[in-house]
């Protein structure tokens, strides 16, 4: 009983700063240029929280999340050449299928300024053209999933580079998984941004357009050993 007691308390107090969590504008502003490519327009770097913000645990001890790309971004991948790699304490699937990510409370926590913090991330390696994008410490908000991006070694400051529809994964976030001992949503279902669409585009030439189906999430919150 105590452990569904405080189970409910974490998931409405995260529940509750995930949905107030404030997505930012961001100033419109030119890119740094890449060497042997165009440049790509985007955003500057949000503002950090201010002093009053404060950090509250993740919704649970430990757990793990699925992100698996969908089968049309991994053809365009493999067909193109490019090898997807994880940042720690991320992890990339063999064969480009997606991302592996520990969550819990050592790794991850809530910013009521910011949003849900995840550290680590992946990168996309297009041996082709010789550029690499990464994409780390990743915040969710109402509007989608930011990230610190780096293109070929050089910051791009945070932009907005998967979108989500509220309405698709809020009622899966309380489903029960008794055999994984925790809750979490399977199915999440993430979007490509305008951002990550340019961007993608004009470093590799794949054709992602924005709104295309990026992947998907499936993760569980554990609460038993």
């Amino acid at each position: 009983m105590r452990i569904l007691t405080h189970l409910t308390r974490t998931l409405a107090i995260g529940a509750a700063v995930f949905v107030a969590a404030p997505a930012f504008p961001a100033a419109a502003g030119p890119l740094l240029p890449i060497p042997g490519a165009p440049d790509l327009p985007g955003a500057s770097s949000i503002p950090p929280p201010s002093a009053s913000c404060f950090r509250f645990p993740y919704f649970g001890p430990k757990g793990h999340a699925n992100f698996d790309f969908g089968k049309d971004i991994v053809r365009l991948l493999d067909e193109r050449g490019v090898r997807v790699e994880g940042i720690e304490p991320m992890e990339a699937k063999p064969g480009n299928k997606g991302i592996y990510m520990p969550i819990g409370w050592k790794q991850d926590h809530i910013d009521p300024c910011n949003g849900v913090y995840y550290p680590g991330g992946f990168a996309l390696n297009d041996v082709q053209s010789g550029h690499t994008a990464a994409l780390h410490d990743i915040y969710l908000r109402p509007d989608g999933a930011h990230a610190q991006v780096e293109i070929d070694g050089q910051p791009k400051g945070e932009q907005l580079v998967a979108t989500y529809r509220l309405e698709e994964f809020a009622p899966y976030v309380p489903t029960p998984r008794p055999l994984e001992g925790g809750i979490g949503p399977k199915h999440w279902p993430f979007y490509v941004s305008g951002y990550l669409s340019r961007a993608v585009r004009d470093l590799t030439g794949i054709p992602v357009n924005e709104g295309d189906y990026l992947a998907n999430l499936d993760a569980v919150v554990q609460y038993v050993p």
